[in-house]
């Protein structure tokens, strides 16, 4: 019996299961919507790389980026079934991807000032506090906002947060988000009314809010890390900022190997001072 492609899927979904893939739903909604229907239904040994490549071309007519993600997910669907001895090939090979332009933007000093001024603002009606905590901090620690949401009081060491869970636990290491002053203090002002140290998932409508009004809608959320990161840059090398950012990509972690927790704190205290600076003549502390 030869297994069709719908048949690896399931393995492949069993086999991201097994290594707690974060992206698995992902994963099986771009498999349903752009590969079972065309390949579903044909079997391993039949696939050739044409089969493919006429896939990724046609996706890549409307959703350039998409038909990327159909390549990658099927490449590494054959690379299990190369694993598991059901093919001896892999056909998603040796087909070009797509150019894509990363999307990345970065809060000017102007902008961070004005993003200043309205927090302030918002934090005065008591329904967006904890809103604005949440921004500031992934604003002075350039976590992510699902780490910051899932932040529990007992993960606070000192002046760390320590999480078990996170984004890239698959490499069984946990993530440490250094914490400067200034955000241990708006930590440590809240109140301690559950075991997470917010109640919300993340800060839309308040960010929703800032950015509508400053004008600057395309800003996401997670473009505060990467003001973070912005910023980090004007003051410490690349590998720390990697190290700070909780970076485990496979081909830079050798790069951060040598950071020890100490430089980490004071790298982390030394963006937030920084940052901080540049909000200046605004008193920062007087919010806090």
């Amino acid at each position: 019996m030869h297994e069709s492609i719908n048949d690896l899927h399931n393995l492949y979904q069993q086999d991201c299961a097994r290594r707690k893939t974060k992206t698995i739903k992902e994963l099986n909604r771009i498999y349903h919507k752009y590969i079972a229907g065309p390949l579903g239904q044909k079997k391993l040994n039949k696939v050739v790389r044409g089969d493919i490549a006429k896939l990724h071309f046609s996706l890549s007519e409307t959703a350039p980026a998409q038909a990327n993600k159909v390549l990658t997910l099927l490449r590494s669907m054959f690379n299990l079934a190369i694993t598991l001895s059901l093919v001896e090939s892999n056909p998603a090979t040796h087909i070009a991807k797509n150019k894509e332009n990363k999307r990345k933007l970065y809060l000017t000093s102007e902008q961070l000032i004005q993003v200043k001024e309205q927090l302030d603002l918002l934090y005065k009606n008591k329904r967006y506090q904890e809103s604005v905590d949440f921004i500031w901090l992934l604003l002075l620690t350039g976590a992510r906002c699902g780490e910051i949401a899932k932040a529990k009081w007992t993960d606070l060491q000192g002046n760390m947060l320590v999480l078990s869970e996170h984004k890239t636990d698959q490499y069984g290491e946990e993530r440490v988000i250094h914490l400067s002053e200034r955000a241990l203090d708006i930590i440590n002002r809240r109140a301690q009314e559950g075991k997470r140290i917010f109640n919300i998932q993340a800060p839309r409508r308040a960010w929703d809010k800032i950015r509508k009004t400053l004008g600057i809608e395309e800003f996401r959320l997670h473009d505060l890390r990467h003001t973070f990161a912005s910023f980090s840059l004007q003051k410490l090398p690349l590998a720390q900022v990697g190290h700070l950012l909780g970076h485990k990509d496979q081909k830079t972690t050798a790069r951060y190997a040598h950071i020890h927790k100490d430089k980490a704190i004071e790298s982390a205290a030394l963006v937030s001072e920084h940052i901080e600076a540049l909000l200046q003549p605004t008193d920062f502390r007087n919010q806090i």
